[in-house]
């Protein structure tokens, strides 16, 4: 698992510009997979381990950030396995005011995973940067994922196009 260096062509542009971030390199990149969700990102398969992935969010929100993250919240503790919240504070997201939060979870096949999410409100479009991956990978993957959401910038005016 290597970090992409900064100019790498593996800076990836979402949501008519108004999100970009670092992958890693060798990491599987799906576009659009479905409404909302701009981009996954999926690590190269190991023998059976726990994929971890990126997964980039981009939607209509029409709350405040803080209502928005209660609600998401509340949303992760019903529809995931054994959800744990771990930690949750405000910090910037691509410049932007934000939220960072982690917990862990049971997969369907009662693997635990970890998951860090990174979620900021521009001109009332969400974006969400979510990180998940083996609770046991979460320390040797902290680097990376630390680099990757450091990558994430975003561009309030592209942003505020989008939700015009």
């Amino acid at each position: 698992m290597s970090l992409p260096a900064p100019g790498d062509p593996r800076r990836e542009v979402v949501a008519d510009g108004a999100v970009s971030l670092l992958v890693p390199d060798a990491w599987e990149t799906v576009h659009h997979p479905h409404d909302g969700v701009e981009l996954v990102v999926v690590e190269p398969e190991q023998d059976g381990l726990f994929r971890a992935n990126l997964v980039l969010t981009v939607t209509d929100v029409a709350m405040s950030l803080r209502d928005w993250q209660v609600g998401t919240e509340s949303y992760l503790a019903a529809h995931l396995a054994d959800y744990v919240p771990l930690d949750a504070e405000l910090l910037a997201v691509g410049g932007q005011p934000g939220l960072r939060r982690l917990a862990t979870y049971a997969t369907e096949d009662n693997r635990s995973v970890t998951v860090e999410q990174r979620s900021t409100l521009v001109d009332k479009t969400g974006v969400t940067l979510t990180a998940t991956t083996s609770t046991l990978a979460w320390a040797a993957q902290s680097q990376l994922l630390a680099h990757v959401f450091a990558s994430l910038v975003l561009d309030p005016d592209a942003a505020g196009r989008r939700s015009a």
